[in-house]
């Protein structure tokens, strides 16, 4: 195992580099391995789920119009285009979902670099399970350290940002693919923060589309930054990340830059990636698990409920609950998808949030919109960030009261190997494609011995595109 130390006066990007670069598979612990398995198919899950959801079909159609190399095949939908348009095209479908994985501090994680990698298979050979498990591991890991360093959900998000930071996972992935070397890859990160921004709360508050397109031109700018740093073109590579003019800077609030290095290469910050089991933002998952909880423990149904009050943390207020006026009126597929109230008066009626959670005839129902006007929420900043506090008072004077933290998919409450395969088999159905059941099958065997594949093409793309194609 190596261990990866900032040489000199470097800037920490250029110890990422060099660990991005000279990290190889007999270099990752078992559990490294196994865990990038196991999201590697929960993005594949999440990907095939939302391949046809509000706004994809567009992207898709503005792609093919603009033609160009055809260097990636594009699932779903067939032909074969510009890997930067590929990723472009791919990148919304994981996040469409809103069941993607995601880490504590750092946000979405796999809906970027598999994504990318995914597109970027079209620069280059043949490429090796073994090689896209490494690039994976090293992009989900880079995103992860400079997003705890940036500190993106406990102040970013209570500042009203939610990182920049996103598309230095996505590169390091890439540009390990795809060849680049340690100057080659340092110009790209430096291409990257020339491109990246604190992006406001404007995506999720009130929810748009952008929520999903925003992974899509990240992952299109990352295959773009490797591209150009390919062919000599240089970026600022002294003060990426820390320093006056690094991306730590652009923070209004106090960072922690010693999440970018330390135990660099013999610590994986990855282990600790959260997978989802509801189809909703994760700041409402607590919130939904307790009021099932509170449900199935004491044997009450959606009708028996007079009130629920809801104690959630600054950064969850932020993200389901404001601006209230559209929290507790949502109409779009986003806007229900980032409501605290209606996520959790659907699980009480529904015992889940899933995808049909937000069809037309679901978000329309009158009861669960007439639930939702007994439902409350208040800020409390010293609920944990993901957590909530359950009083759910019922019409027969029961008060129920819970505190709710860990859901499952959490690192202390982990999916097992079963559970990422029966999430898999959940999102095949919702595929733009019809897949049949040897499709189905055949892909979450071959996921899980990636290693054994010379070419990760036949297992990860080929199967997802029309007979056509």
């Amino acid at each position: 195992m190596k261990k990866f130390l900032p040489l000199h006066a470097e800037d920490p990007m250029a110890t990422l580099c060099r660990m991005a670069l000279e990290t190889t598979y007999d270099d990752l612990p078992a559990a490294v391995l196994r865990h990038t398995r196991h999201t590697l198919l929960d993005a594949m899950a999440v990907t095939i789920g939302g391949s046809g959801m509000d706004g994809i079909p567009a992207i898709v159609d503005l792609v093919k119009e603009k033609g160009g190399a055809p260097q990636t095949a594009l699932p779903f939908y067939g032909g074969r285009v510009p890997a930067a348009e590929a990723a472009l095209a791919l990148g919304p479908m994981p996040r469409a979902m809103d069941c993607g994985d995601l880490h504590e501090e750092a946000g979405h994680i796999s809906e970027y670099i598999v994504t990318s990698l995914l597109a970027a298979t079209g620069l280059t050979g043949p490429v090796s399970g073994r090689e896209f498990l490494v690039a994976m591991a090293i992009g989900q890991e880079i995103l992860v350290r400079i997003g705890s360093a940036y500190k993106v959900i406990n102040r970013a998000i209570t500042a009203q940002d939610c990182g920049g930071h996103y598309i230095f996972g996505a590169v390091a992935a890439v540009g390990r693919l795809i060849g680049l070397t340690q100057e080659q890859l340092e110009n790209a990160q430096g291409i990257a923060r020339t491109m990246t921004q604190p992006h406001t709360m404007g995506i999720y508050a009130p929810a748009t589309l952008m929520v999903r397109v925003h992974h899509g031109l990240v992952c299109q700018a990352a295959i773009t930054a490797c591209q150009l740093a390919q062919r000599g073109i240089t970026g600022p590579r002294q003060e990426v990340l820390c320093g006056p003019k690094g991306f730590l800077a652009t923070a209004r609030w106090e960072t922690e830059p010693q999440w970018l290095t330390d135990g660099l290469g013999e610590r994986w910050m990855l282990e600790q990636i959260i997978t989802k089991g509801y189809s909703a933002c994760y700041f409402s998952h607590s919130s939904i698990d307790g009021i099932r909880d509170q449900m199935h423990t004491h044997g009450f149904g959606a009708s028996d409920i007079a009130h629920i009050q809801i104690a959630v943390s600054t950064p969850g207020w932020r993200a389901v609950c404001e601006p209230v006026e559209k929290k507790w009126h949502p109409r779009t597929v986003p806007e229900c998808q980032f409501s605290l109230p209606y996520a959790v008066a659907s699980a009480a009626f529904d015992d889940k949030v899933f995808l049909e959670t937000y069809s037309i005839e679901a978000r329309e129902r009158p009861e669960v919109r007439e639930l939702m006007t007994r439902i409350s929420a208040i800020e409390q900043p010293d609920v944990s960030d993901w957590g909530a506090r359950l009083t759910t008072t019922l019409h027969d004077g029961r008060v129920l009261e819970g505190a709710y933290t860990y859901v499952k998919g959490h690192p202390r409450n982990p999916f097992t190997e079963q559970d990422f395969i029966d999430k898999f088999r959940l999102c095949a159905p919702y595929s733009v494609l019809p897949l049949g059941e040897a499709v189905v099958e055949g892909m979450i065997r071959n996921v899980l011995a990636l290693e054994q594949f010379d070419d990760v093409v036949p297992v990860l793309i080929d199967p997802l595109l029309p007979p056509a194609a």
